[in-house]
């Protein structure tokens, strides 16, 4: 029996679906079952109950989950030990990330850092989700929101500053905001888990419950409504910045700031040292970003309106 297939064995139970943690392995759905038919077969206990539509963990399955991921710990935190003792970076580094933060501020450098650190492999998980690190077995996430209180370690990143904006073409048709009552009287490109949009006033926090003209989930679906000019919407900066710089989009209500920004978060799981691989990245992209980080403050090459 293969550490591989406790890992394998692990992410089917977390998934709960063979075909899924089959793809993060490379395997096809044949291949998954038989991989797990195998595993099975060696300890001599049924696992997981499927047939062709479902799949549940069995009895036996939960115990064997309970010691697998108890016995993955234990190794993985035996490795990082090792790798500590030497001081090199090295072995499988899982990220999750959003996609937007992902695709501007973490591929474009990869090639860089795999270069740098040859030995480190990376495993990239583009999701809106707030994942488990702990339970699904991740090493790092990159978070642009308030932290909870949590056992988590957290480096900072850089700032997360947000921004109202709309296209140029939106503005010359529907005008130019210039306070949160303002809003009623526009379009606004709403996110169903936004529905009050918060801002600093002259004497302190304004809320404004925006009515859309279009609702959607995603910062993405907001960020492409925007550029085709469907309306004002809220924006972290690390999002839109070349847009901003390039006049492709423009922040308005600049004496009424977005509120309750947050930061941008490395995070971590907790323990008595941190893995020479977590420390390689995080201070590689804080090497990159700058302090502050470059978008922050390139963006303002071109002027807001309002």
């Amino acid at each position: 029996m293969r550490l591989d297939d406790l890992r394998f064995f692990v992410r089917v139970a977390t998934l709960n679906n063979l075909s899924a943690a089959g793809r993060e392995f490379g395997l096809s759905p044949s291949a998954a079952s038989a991989r797990l038919v195998t595993l099975e077969k060696s300890i001599g206990n049924q696992l997981m109950a499927r047939t062709t539509r479902s799949i549940a963990i069995t009895e036996a399955g939960q115990i064997f989950l309970e010691h697998a991921q108890s016995a993955l710990k234990e190794m993985d935190a035996a490795v990082d030990r090792l790798d500590a003792a030497t001081g090199a970076p090295r072995g499988l580094l899982r990220i999750s990330c959003n996609m937007f933060f992902g695709r501007k501020h973490i591929l474009p450098y990869l090639n860089e850092f795999t270069e740098r650190y040859p030995d480190v492999r990376l495993e990239m998980n583009f999701s809106d989700d707030i994942v488990d690190l702990i339970g699904e077995g991740f090493d790092l996430a990159i978070r642009a929101a308030m932290l909870p209180d949590s056992t988590l370690r957290a480096r900072k990143l850089g700032g997360n500053p947000r921004v109202l904006c709309a296209s140029p073409d939106y503005l010359a048709r529907k005008g130019v905001p210039s306070c949160p009552d303002d809003l009623a009287r526009h379009d606004c490109i709403g996110l169903s888990f936004m529905p009050v949009w918060y801002f600093h006033g002259p004497k302190g926090e304004v809320s404004a419950s925006v009515t859309s003209s279009i609702t959607g989930d995603t910062g993405d679906y907001a960020y492409d409504a925007a550029l085709h000019g469907l309306g004002l919407t809220v924006k972290s900066v690390a999002h839109v910045w070349e847009d901003l710089r390039d006049g492709k989009l423009v922040e308005v209500m600049k004496d009424y700031p977005v509120a309750r920004t947050g930061d941008i978060w490395a995070v971590y799981p907790p323990g008595n040292f941190t893995p020479p691989k977590i420390t390689a990245l995080i201070d590689f992209l804080r090497e990159k970003y700058g302090s502050p980080p470059y978008w922050e403050t390139d963006y303002q090459v071109v002027g807001s309106a309002g």
